[in-house]
């Protein structure tokens, strides 16, 4: 997205898309209100100036956005993502990319040490603060990284322009795969996490994988339910499902990823 789609954007869908940065709801309104920002540079110093002019509520609000690190991303932020809430998980999970390759007893301490630290006060453990302070500035502390990472939010947001379609033939058949369900997950470490959803449509085409979450590099993996499929159609599936993974480097281009399907092959290629 450019700064220029940005502000273009409806009142609604700029404070959903500045949601993806921070987790304040009223700091999404109020951005989005104060829009449009002639430059980037103006749009992170109106990202700071509406961040410090925000009281308790709204900074927890921001921080409950977040997985407690070491946490990971489970069923229930892969749900979030479904859903369009939540934060963006997909950042999330990239920003605390270092404690995938952790140790589970590393990772055990971890999430004992944040439910102490939530227990104390009252708020997840937010990067550089320490737990050893007064309450009070405890808060600021976490106030002030929060900050730093809206800052860089506000920079991938403007940043990602990549994307991810998909476009399903059945060549047995001589005409395009509509009504087959798609679904995009992410690697990270020995997991795969949720990225979306979709169905291809009349022309067996899907776009919308990627439209509410931009994409990182990394190893990412499309799972076409070709036995449904096949099965409304008569066919006794040989593929229940066709997995394809794949490595992007350059997250700003477009990588369209199609499936040529017979009941008893299927071939891919990365299309354009």
């Amino acid at each position: 997205m450019t700064l220029a789609e940005l502000n273009d954007l409806g009142e609604e869908a700029a404070t959903r898309e500045l949601l993806r940065c921070c987790g304040s709801t009223r700091w999404a309104h109020e951005m989005a209100g104060a829009r449009p920002f002639a430059s980037v540079d103006a749009m992170a110093a109106a990202a700071d100036t509406i961040w410090a002019g925000l009281d308790r509520a709204d900074w927890l609000e921001a921080f409950a956005a977040h997985p407690q690190i070491g946490s990971g991303l489970g069923a229930e932020a892969r749900s979030a993502t479904a859903t369009g809430s939540g934060g963006d998980d997909v950042w999330s999970a990239a920003e605390q990319a270092g404690s995938a390759s952790a140790s589970m007893d590393l990772l055990a301490r971890l999430v004992e040490a944040n439910r102490e630290y939530e227990a104390r006060f009252g708020y997840i453990f937010i990067v550089c603060a320490t737990g050893k302070n007064d309450p009070l500035i405890e808060l600021r502390i976490a106030a002030d990284e929060q900050r730093k990472i809206t800052r860089l939010r506000i920079t991938k947001l403007l940043e990602s322009s990549g994307r991810i379609t998909t476009h399903v033939l059945d060549t047995s058949r001589g005409c395009p795969a509509a009504g087959m369900g798609v679904v995009l997950d992410i690697r990270h470490g020995e997991a795969w996490n949720y990225v979306g959803r979709g169905t291809t449509d009349a022309s067996g085409r899907l776009s919308t994988l990627t439209a509410s979450q931009p994409i990182i590099a990394g190893d990412y993996r499309l799972t076409f339910d070709t036995g449904a499929y096949l099965r409304e159609r008569g066919v006794a599936p040989f593929f229940p499902d066709v997995t394809i993974t794949f490595t992007i480097v350059d997250a700003s281009a477009h990588f369209h990823v199609p499936l040529l399907l017979s009941p008893f092959g299927y071939s891919t290629y990365r299309g354009s």
